[in-house]
């Protein structure tokens, strides 16, 4: 006898695109738009799975999850939503669900996931709802990716660490999991580089969660307090560590806190979630300054999905709070984007200056201070003209101002290869 599926899902279309779907992969489907229908069937001892949409006529099916596990604790769950939200994947997971799929998802993947239910049954708790920080938001499958690492954080009590490009939302996704674990942002400790070596120790002694911020920028002397640390306090740490950092992690402080590791995709892997940022955005903008949002025409949408943002959604953000002053009351159009984008490089000298002085201060503790840090600078440069000319080393040498062979011979010697002739 083939599986019973039990559909609750209030889009008519959707239902019986969905229902079409089952049917052919063999199954027995009994739809419904009703959550109360559904926990009715489910009460009678009807279907072998639930595939449920989360939001059905502004009410969160999540909630009725404790009721689903106490009326069925071996019937598996599959949730589907268009609110594509750390705290959605978050909550689903805590409810035990089998697998969330964030709208729009491909049938396969939803047949492929019904099938792996029907073998591995899970009941679920209770779940809560949280407030999701603007910004950390996305179905890309990148930012799913992290959000059910998140999800998958929250239910252990393992030291964490946050990974990620600067400015690709490090600190939001600590906030996500201190809420998902049931802990107020205020309530955590959280330690900067501007803290001393003894308040650093002193931090998982203080309190059960403590979050640490950008850890590349500790010293040797905070770092080592930090592993100390580790070893005597009771704490629990989140951490947060730009990638292929300038100064390095410690390797046991490393080891000790990658017990569990989150990694925060950078916004050029996940530039279809670049329309809901700007939305988000420009709506919190809009709050912020009693005013109607602003609104993106077709072409400046365009060309912010395609513009580089190497500083990531911290880049956009910016970007898009410029824009919202200078566009008020009127459709923001491609010029006016490409102004808030330009107005960028008025402080890029200053900010140019800022982290040459911090490269300088790191390059004087070594014996070879000075190709030290032009290696270093240098290496950047051309990983971030090549990221953003997609390899190509012709456009990235016309990007950086030099000859094609000047730049292939420079790698060379950086990676210490022989050159490519190709």
């Amino acid at each position: 006898m083939s599986a019973r599926i039990l559909l609750l899902e209030d889009d008519e279309s959707l239902k019986l695109i969905l229902s079409r779907a089952l049917g052919s992969a063999g199954y027995q489907v009994r739809a419904t738009a009703s959550p109360d229908t559904a926990l009715g069937w489910i009460r009678n001892g009807e279907g072998d799975l639930l595939l449920a949409d989360v939001l059905l006529d502004g009410t969160n099916f999540l909630e009725n999850l404790g009721l689903v596990a106490r009326l069925r604790p071996q019937m598996p769950v599959i949730v589907m939503s268009a609110q594509a939200t750390a705290s959605t994947a978050i909550n689903a997971a805590k409810g035990g669900v089998f697998e969330y799929l964030p709208k729009p998802f491909d049938l396969d993947d939803m047949i492929s996931a019904v099938a792996a239910a029907l073998g591995d049954k899970r009941a679920g708790q209770q779940s809560r709802s949280t407030e999701e920080p603007t910004g950390f938001i996305g179905q890309s499958v990148a930012m799913q990716s992290a959000f059910k690492a998140i999800a998958r954080a929250a239910t252990s009590q393992a030291h964490v660490m946050i990974t990620g490009e600067p400015g690709v939302g490090k600190r939001q996704a600590a906030e996500a999991l201190l809420r998902a674990r049931g802990v107020a942002a205020e309530d955590a400790v959280v330690v900067t580089p501007s803290n001393t070596a003894t308040e650093i120790f002193g931090s998982t002694q203080a309190a059960r969660q403590v979050v640490w911020l950008r850890l590349e920028e500790w010293s040797a002397e905070q770092q080592r307090a930090a592993r100390d640390a580790l070893d005597g306090g009771a704490g629990r740490v989140i951490a947060t560590v730009s990638q292929a950092p300038s100064n390095p992690i410690d390797n046991r402080l490393a080891a000790r806190l990658s017990e569990c590791v989150i990694t925060v995709p950078p916004l050029r892997e996940r530039r279809s979630d670049i329309p809901a940022l700007c939305e988000a955005f420009l709506g919190q903008f809009a709050r912020r300054d009693k005013q109607d949002p602003v609104r993106l025409s077709k072409e400046a949408v365009d060309y912010l999905v395609n513009s580089p943002w190497t500083g990531n959604v911290v880049e956009l953000r910016s970007v898009l709070s410029r824009l919202a002053l200078a566009t008020r009351g009127r459709i923001a159009a491609l010029d006016d984007v490409a102004q808030a984008l330009n107005a960028d490089g008025a402080d890029a000298s200053e900010d140019i200056a800022v982290h040459a002085n911090a490269l300088a201060a790191l390059a004087l503790s070594r014996p070879d201070a000075r190709q030290s840090a032009v290696d270093a600078l240098e290496r950047a440069l051309f990983t971030q003209a090549l990221d953003r000319c997609n390899g190509n080393r012709s456009r990235a040498a016309d990007l950086l101002g030099l000859n094609r062979n000047t730049l292939a011979r420079r790698l060379s010697e950086l990676d210490g290869t022989d050159e490519e002739t190709s």
